[in-house]
């Protein structure tokens, strides 16, 4: 997948995937399963695949279980997977 840098707002016509989608192929954005918190908040896994939030820089994931147990959304700083509610790591 190819990293793109935008300037300025984004404007997406039909949405941007943030969590699972239940009719994703295995190629699309979003998948078929949720992201859960691996060993620690630099890394997420569905099960199967794992996550590095050094490898994924700018990446938003939704975590079934990020925020002491609760679903959020996250993103990749380059070091840690952190909450967009609150800027904390996920835990």
């Amino acid at each position: 997948m190819a990293n793109t840098t935008f300037k300025g707002p984004v404007t997406s016509i039909n949405g941007f995937i943030g969590g699972p989608n239940k009719n994703a192929g295995d190629t699309q954005q979003g998948g078929k399963n949720t992201y859960s918190i691996g060993a620690n908040s630099t890394e997420v896994t569905d099960g199967t695949n794992t996550l590095t939030a050094a490898g994924n820089e700018g990446v938003l994931i939704y975590v079934d279980n990020g925020a002491a147990g609760a679903k959020v959304y996250a993103f990749s700083d380059g070091t840690n997977w952190k909450r967009v509610d609150t800027l904390a790591n996920i835990s």
